[in-house]
């Protein structure tokens, strides 16, 4: 069962942005490229992770969250508001 789940921007390679599935299941972080995807793409334990918010006027991404993993592990997930970025960093504060 899914504490919450959404389309949101995942920063990939050379800063491009792409539009992935994520879910919070229990204490995990799955990331899948579509919603018809069985297996994700990326999972990421969110126990013991650190989130810091940051906001950039005048970019593609104005609110982004950067989330590190306990293995050095780092992923940037972009938001349109900063509402948005705040309930998703709530969830994954519960999960660590």
């Amino acid at each position: 069962e899914a504490q919450l789940c959404g389309f949101l921007w995942r920063k990939r390679w050379l800063g491009q942005w792409a539009k992935q599935l994520f879910i919070v299941r229990e204490h995990m972080l799955l990331c899948f490229r579509c919603a018809a995807d069985l297996q994700p793409v990326l999972e990421l334990d969110l126990r013991g992770c650190h989130v810091t918010y940051k906001a950039k006027r005048g970019k593609k991404m104005p609110h982004t969250l950067k989330v590190m993993g306990m293995a050095g592990e780092a992923l940037v997930i972009g938001f349109q508001s900063r509402q948005q970025a705040e309930d998703w960093r709530k969830v994954w504060r519960c999960c660590s």
